[in-house]
């Protein structure tokens, strides 16, 4: 077993505040409860408060604080601390110059030397991530999957193996409040517009999600695939702003000086220009959705396996048991002449275009709280959508404007009458119809997540097709 208590001892006069007791927060602060002195928790939530006294945590007050004492202010990563008006707790731990970060940070504070691997991008990050985990697995590595997903941080330092590789989904937020933290190999999947609003910003974006490599060093590697503008634009300047390894990988360019991969009728072939070799994939043993994205996805998961020196054979082996995630382009069934694809976790319209550039014969469920842009930029795919079935906050707004560009929509009160709809239409066709649920909104204004909204649009459907 890895000596945690070793390195926890150099913690024991540090003052902690960890201010949201939610999976992440409870977690850390049950396993650092006998570890520090001076842990003080909090959560605005009665009930969370609770189960936080049930725990034996030390419950302390915003207001009852004093924050000339603290060392960190540990927050849950949705928390915003870049507003002009934060919440209480970041204006005084920001007047008091407290170190404010996340749970993620505690593996530089605890001085954790498990190999770490961490993913980001607007989209793909947890299909990536769990694409890399399944296949390490079966090269015999032992992987840790934590951060977006996976175990929370607490749980997993609690059980750590000197071995057990590390690898975290990281969001713009929790990057934004990285302070020291360093991954040996960091991955970049695709830059878009995506929660703007929380960061003030598109610039401000950018800087989260580049935080990425900041604590990076010469023996570390950046995985970046430069597929879209903005993440291309970053590769050309890299070697100018950071000190790790770039490995470029595309699926639409073929680079002599990187991984790419090439689409043909029945194989993929990954070319990796990095070693002269080549990896040959037949598409039709593939379990998960042959989408573009997935194939991004697929590509950042060699360049892994490359870096950490596996074999190409077992990874080969691997790949063909990899599935897509839940609510990710999701394949729920085939009927008759209709296959039925469950997006939810489409909450921009990016991750709706790339769902929408991987089939053709289209009928497109979409709608919820619209993001800023709604589904403008879509213009260019809508050559494959043969009709579309809008629902939602952002419905007759997104129904009055796929009309004006010449699609066959209609507006739905529910999610459930727009399936329904698109089925009855579905089975009159005598063509193969691919029913995409796509939203390219948030859930927020009729279900709690997109996992409940995943969830509920497959109960919907089994209920439809029983009638």
């Amino acid at each position: 077993k890895f000596k945690i208590k070793m390195k926890i001892e150099k913690i024991n006069n540090k003052n902690i505040f960890i201010f949201g007791l939610g999976i992440s927060g409870m977690s850390l602060a049950k396993f650092l409860k006998n570890k520090v002195n001076n842990l003080f928790c909090w959560d605005d939530n009665l009930i969370i408060r609770k189960k936080g006294v049930k725990a034996g945590l030390n419950l302390k007050s915003v207001e009852s604080l004093n924050f000339s004492s603290l060392d960190y202010l540990v927050l849950s990563p949705g928390i915003n601390h870049r507003l002009k008006t934060p919440h209480l707790v970041v204006s005084e731990a920001l007047k008091k110059k407290v170190k404010i970060t996340t749970d993620l940070e505690f593996l530089k504070i605890l001085k954790i030397k498990n190999f770490l691997i961490g993913v980001t991008g607007t989209n793909g990050k947890s299909t990536t991530t769990k694409f890399i985990e399944k296949s390490l697995m079966f090269s015999r590595s032992k992987c840790i999957t934590f951060g977006n997903i996976g175990i929370p941080f607490g749980d997993v330092v609690s059980n750590l193996q000197k071995t057990d590789i590390l690898l975290a989904e990281v969001s713009s937020f929790q990057l934004d409040k990285i302070i020291n933290l360093k991954f040996d190999i960091s991955i970049l999947l695709n830059l878009s517009k995506d929660h703007i609003e929380w960061h003030g910003g598109w610039n401000e974006y950018l800087k989260s999600k580049f935080k990425i490599f900041e604590n990076q060093d010469k023996n570390c590697f950046a995985i970046v695939c430069i597929d879209d503008k903005n993440s291309n634009e970053l590769a050309k300047n890299f070697n100018k702003k950071y000190k790790s390894k770039l490995i470029k990988i595309s699926i639409k360019r073929k680079l002599i000086d990187g991984i790419f991969l090439e689409e043909k009728e029945n194989m993929l072939v990954i070319v990796n220009n990095l070693n002269k070799t080549k990896i040959f994939i037949e598409k039709h043993k593939l379990l998960f959705t042959k989408a573009h994205h997935n194939y991004q996805n697929l590509l950042a998961t060699y360049a892994s396996y490359f870096l950490l020196k596996k074999n190409n054979l077992s990874f080969l082996k691997s790949i063909y048991r990899l599935k897509n995630l839940e609510h990710r382009l999701e394949l729920v069934i085939r009927v008759k002449n209709i296959c039925v694809f469950n997006d939810s976790k489409s909450t921009n319209i990016n991750a709706a275009k790339n769902a929408i550039n991987s089939f053709q014969n289209i009928y497109w469920i979409l709608g919820g709280r619209k993001k800023k842009d709604g589904i403008n930029g879509i213009q260019n795919n809508l050559n494959k959508i043969l009709k579309a079935f809008t629902f939602g906050e952002a419905g007759s707004e997104f129904n009055e404007f796929l009309k004006k560009k010449n699609v066959d929509s209609k507006k739905y009160k529910s999610l459930e009458s727009a399936l329904e709809n698109a089925l009855k239409e579905g089975f009159r066709e005598k063509a193969e119809i691919n029913i995409l649920f796509s939203p390219a909104c948030s859930s927020f204004d009729q279900f709690k997540n997109f996992e409940q909204r995943g969830r509920c649009f497959k109960k919907y459907l089994k209920k439809i097709l029983k009638k």
